[in-house]
């Protein structure tokens, strides 16, 4: 069994928000429809302090290279059409397809 791992980063910048509590509410809502609708983990990786701009990274853990490649689209395409609802701008992606390697099956094991 060969897990793969899928990892996608954005750098938000939050137009309405005017505070931090502002961008607290944008981040919830986008994290909460991403892990939803994809069933993905997402973080708020940062930046500290600033109420304007936000570094999200979403992760997700499939069986193949191809479902994860997909998945990302996929995900890519959800923030995109999010984006044209004005709350934020997308400054910066990346992403990426990890295989984790061979997993043991403990359950043979003595």
């Amino acid at each position: 069994m060969k897990p793969w791992i899928g990892i996608v980063m954005f750098r938000l910048k939050i137009y309405v928000a005017s505070s931090l509590k502002d961008r607290r509410q944008v981040v919830r809502s986008l994290t909460e429809r991403l892990k939803k609708r994809f069933n993905v983990s997402v973080a708020d990786l940062g930046p500290d302090g600033l109420w304007n701009v936000v570094d999200m990274a979403i992760s997700c853990v499939g069986s193949s290279h191809q479902e994860m490649e997909s998945r990302i689209d996929q995900i890519f395409a959800f923030v995109e059409n999010d984006e044209e609802n004005g709350e934020f701008e997308i400054l910066n992606t990346s992403r990426e397809v990890l295989s984790y390697g061979h997993l043991q099956d403990r359950t043979s094991q003595p």
